[in-house]
Formats: structure tokens, C-alpha cells, sequence
């Protein structure tokens, strides 16, 4: 089996991928990573996905009338030949960096290899790879009021880490992590928040409810606030 596959533009506005393959092409001793353009279609475009969300389409449907359903197909069938697989992405709208695994377990993948502290359960909506592959992850990068070339340089700082511990070159000092469970969304009807009421990862109360924002704003097209998160052991 295959050790490492690096997934990138699952999103094609989503640049991140890309850059971070770039700067992987310029180092030395990187032989044990390959990486999968998920959606290319929609990264010649430039538009987050052409007929439907690939990141919803998993396990995909071969005959489907939809190119991301029938392209999830393709990107499964790959992504089973590798150990491990990380699937690169990035957030406008956000400002933190973090670990996603969408399901409700850590599955198999050596979460203290990746050097980030913040890890993410989420489990629903169902359709990413990581909700079929135990093995896999997403890595998700905040460009809100951040130096672009910066956060570029840490993700691709995270992910070479990540390939050289695996590849048994050396180890790095990973923190401990902070685990967060997304359970639900906040929705412009149901409230009208005050400005500031929203950070992400931090503490707030609407309606007598504790939870966490995560993304805010990133979806309002979809009439989303915020994502719901809790802090869990």
C-alpha cells in the first residue's frame, strides 16, 4: 500500500491545495506523498463545484447525471490504495487552523503526527471522504485577516512534518490536542446577533444555549451564521 495521498481543490476556489503542492515540488527527500487533483473541472472554473458539492458526494454514484457524484467514485477508488489521506482546504471567513475528521470517531489516522491543536468531530452532513475512509482527514486553513503567504508556509511547514514522521526520518513535538464535537448551526432566522456576538472558539450563550461559532459568517449565502461546536475530553 501507498503511504501518503495529499487531496487538493475538493473545492476548486480553494487555492490552498495548489500552493502547498508548489512549494512540496521544491524539497528534497519528499518521495512519499502523491496527490490527487479532486475536482478539476470546477478548479479550471474557479467555482467551489460545478453540478454538486464533492465534499457531500461520497461514496458517489458512478451512473449519476451529476459530475461530482460520478468523479467521488474515481477519488474513492484512488484514495483506498493509500495509508494515509489528507484532504487540503481553506476558509475565507475564517481565522483558525484545525484538524476536521468527519465521522464521530478518530478512525486510524495518527492525529499526534499532524502539528495542529485543534481537532474537529464532524459527523454530519454525511458525504466526505474522511465519512468513509477512517484513514483519511481533512486540514483546514483560516485566511480571514491573515498573511496568505504566511499561512501557506505553515500549512506546508504542518504537512512535510507530517510526510517526514511517517517516513520514519524523524518525529516532531505535537501539542495536546483541543477535540470539538459540531452538533448543529445557527441560522439567520433564529436570532438577530449583535456585532461581535460570533467568534469562533469562543465560549457564547444565545437563547440560554452554551456553544462554540465555527465558520461564522462563511455561509451566510446559505443562511448560516455559524456553526455549533462543544468542547469535549
Amino acid at each position: 500500500m501507498k503511504k501518503i495521498l495529499l487531496i487538493i481543490a475538493t473545492h476548486g476556489d480553494e487555492k490552498i491545495g495548489l500552493e502547498i503542492i508548489k512549494r512540496l515540488e521544491k524539497q528534497k527527500n519528499i518521495d512519499a506523498v502523491d496527490c490527487l487533483v479532486a475536482n478539476p473541472r470546477a478548479l479550471e472554473l474557479g467555482v467551489r463545484f460545478t453540478d454538486f458539492d464533492l465534499n457531500r458526494a461520497y461514496p458517489g454514484d458512478k451512473n449519476s447525471s451529476l459530475y461530482e457524484k460520478r468523479r467521488a467514485v474515481e477519488v474513492l477508488e484512488m484514495a483506498r490504495e493509500y495509508q494515509y489521506v489528507i484532504d487540503l482546504h481553506e476558509a475565507s471567513q475564517g481565522s483558525d487552523d484545525f484538524i476536521i475528521l468527519p465521522r464521530e470517531n478518530r478512525g486510524n489516522f495518527p492525529l499526534e503526527l499532524i502539528n495542529l491543536k485543534t481537532v474537529l468531530f464532524w459527523p454530519d452532513p454525511r458525504g466526505p471522504l474522511g465519512d468513509i475512509l477512517e484513514n483519511a482527514i481533512e486540514l483546514e486553513f483560516g485566511m480571514k485577516n491573515r498573511n496568505r503567504v504566511e499561512v501557506v508556509a505553515r500549512a506546508t511547514e504542518i504537512v512535510i512534518d507530517f510526510i517526514t514522521a511517517v517516513s520514519s526520518q524523524g518525529n516532531i513535538k505535537a501539542e495536546k490536542k483541543d477535540f470539538y464535537q459540531v452538533y448543529g448551526k445557527l441560522t439567520e432566522s433564529e436570532k438577530k446577533i449583535e456585532p461581535g456576538q460570533l467568534i469562533d472558539f469562543t465560549r457564547t450563550i444565545i437563547k440560554g444555549e452554551e456553544f462554540y461559532p465555527l465558520l461564522t459568517g462563511q455561509y451566510l449565502k446559505d443562511n448560516i451564521l455559524c456553526y455549533k461546536m462543544k468542547k469535549i475530553s
